[in-house]
């Protein structure tokens, strides 16, 4: 490693949001002089990390409950990407932790710039009145405890990945093959979409060569909004038949119950679509802030949604 490149580690560097950093900061000349990426994984052996190394990135073992761990793989970085995965394990206590753990150890070694990858508090935003959407509300209690250590930070807010539409089809007819998309919401509810995997690094690399335009701001990540409707339409023009239904809430969850999800996950996604639908994705804010940045920082264009639904391997499995 060049003694003038910072360290930047990069948390999850093997999945979406990470491997998007990590990417789009080796492929950018400036970016890739400037920083040394430290990708952290929780095993280094498995092919999507030595496929990091041959890139020339450092990656380290890492386990996000243990303060030494992460004490190492903190040790002498200049900034740090975040992010915590609910998904993998359901339980927002143990993200909350996990979160903590990371900012306890940034504070301490006096790193100069987190991102940290959060989510609204939709309990605040609607007064308790949806309360139980854990995979958002976990996140936004990191980014509180994050500003009460007053680390150097910038948090972002990430829309729905382009792939919701896609990983929600339901087969109605297999000869021929046509889908529905049921929620508990109108087909105009909004929500903005972003490609996590082509999109995310391109503003975490733009708010990393440019921080003082970024610290201490909240931006809201996502190409554009998008209906139900609209949604539809795209998958329409690609190929897919599609039609959307509204179902109650009980039907919606019972359905997704029916997949194998827990009881508390149902009303967990059930809530965030009747949030979104009745406070908005970012709780009122709009992408304003985000679109500034990339107009003005970014300078590459976004993915919108029929290139990134075209792009991806659950499209090209529907329709092979």
């Amino acid at each position: 490693m060049s003694s003038s490149k910072k360290v930047l580690v990069v948390f999850g560097a093997t999945g979406n949001q990470g491997g998007s950093v990590v990417n789009s900061i080796l492929s950018d000349p400036i970016a890739s002089a400037r920083f040394h990426i430290r990708g952290i994984t929780r095993d280094i052996s498995k092919p999507a990390a030595l496929a990091l190394a041959d890139k020339g990135v450092e990656t380290v073992q890492a386990d996000l409950q243990e303060k030494d761990s992460l004490r190492k793989a903190l040790d002498n970085a200049y900034a740090v990407f975040a992010v915590t995965n609910f998904w993998e394990h359901l339980d927002v206590t143990l993200e909350v932790q996990q979160g903590k753990n990371i900012a306890d150890v940034a504070k301490e070694l006096n790193i100069e710039h987190l991102i940290w990858s959060g989510l609204p508090n939709v309990a605040k935003i609607s007064n308790n009145k949806f309360s139980k959407v854990y995979h958002f509300d976990g996140k936004a209690e990191i980014t509180d405890y994050i500003r009460t250590l007053a680390i150097p930070h910038t948090i972002v807010h990430l829309g729905i990945f382009t792939s919701f539409p896609l990983e929600n089809l339901i087969p109605t007819s297999t000869s021929p093959a046509k889908y529905k998309l049921s929620f508990p919401i109108p087909n105009t509810a909004s929500f903005p979409l972003i490609d996590v995997k082509a999109d995310t690094g391109k503003y975490i690399k733009a708010i990393l060569l440019n921080p003082s335009q970024t610290l201490g701001n909240t931006i809201n990540l996502a190409e554009d909004w998008y209906t139900m409707d609209q949604m539809i339409t795209v998958l329409k023009e690609l190929g897919l038949d599609v039609v959307y239904e509204e179902v109650d809430d009980l039907a919606f969850r019972r359905a997704l119950e029916a997949r194998g999800l827990p009881a508390f996950i149902a009303e967990d996604v059930c809530q965030n679509c009747m949030f979104v639908n009745e406070f908005g994705y970012f709780g009122g804010e709009g992408l304003e802030v985000g679109h500034q940045a990339w107009i003005q920082l970014v300078k590459e264009p976004l993915t919108d949604l029929k290139k990134s639904v075209a792009n991806s391997a659950i499209f090209k499995n529907l329709t092979s």
